[in-house]
């Protein structure tokens, strides 16, 4: 499966890279919402958002914006932000499922069999 993962933090990147690698999946890295919005033009299998991108909350925006355009395939949304508001604005941009950070392998890997199958 290709999973695209909008994540600014190299180490957060490197370490969903790896768990994606060892469950024999094709990971797709975009630190800019300009390369996420090329990649997802191959049409990946899954999405992972990291909301805070910067100083802004752009992965909201970017979740809005492929659901706005039909985009079907689901979207995990990975963030530290866990008010009880942060998680309502997480469905009402269209996402999926919610990984709070910081998350365990174990998480990870639950979450990403939810939406993919080896």
């Amino acid at each position: 499966m290709d999973v695209l993962y909008l994540e600014d933090e190299p180490n957060d990147a490197t370490l969903v890279i790896r768990c994606l690698n060892a469950l024999k999946h094709n990971p797709v890295i975009a630190t800019t919402l300009d390369e996420a919005r090329s990649a997802v033009m191959q049409q990946p299998d899954l999405i992972m958002i990291d909301i805070v991108l910067g100083h802004s909350r752009a992965g909201f925006q970017f979740a809005r914006e492929l659901r706005a355009q039909g985009y079907q395939q689901p979207m995990i949304a990975v963030t530290g932000l866990v008010t009880t508001q942060d998680l309502e604005e997480c469905q009402e941009a269209g996402f999926n499922h919610i990984l709070s950070k910081p998350f365990t392998i174990p998480q990870l890997v639950d979450v990403i069999h939810m939406y993919t199958q080896t």
